[in-house]
């Protein structure tokens, strides 16, 4: 990460859980007990799912945390050491 780039917003973390919720959920309801809606897409469900696993992997690796802090930038020092 360099310098300029600022920490995802809080939703972004969202998003990337979310999509892999539901394409958990989206390939367990088709292969366990098929919905009526997904029953008409027979085998595109597959395809459903990877778009959706795509976009996690996508998200995943667009997310950028929280800057690491530097030493001495504390306002706080720990227990029993001395400044």
């Amino acid at each position: 990460m360099t310098s300029g780039d600022k920490p995802s917003p809080p939703w972004f973390g969202g998003l990337i859980l979310g999509c892999l919720a539901l394409a958990t959920a989206w390939i367990l309801t088709y292969t366990l007990s098929p919905l009526p809606g997904q029953k008409a897409l027979g085998g595109w469900n597959y395809v459903v799912v990877g778009v959706l696993l795509t976009f996690f992997i996508g998200l995943s690796m667009e997310w950028r945390g929280d800057p690491p802090q530097r030493a001495g930038t504390e306002d706080e020092s720990p227990a029993g050491t001395v400044r």
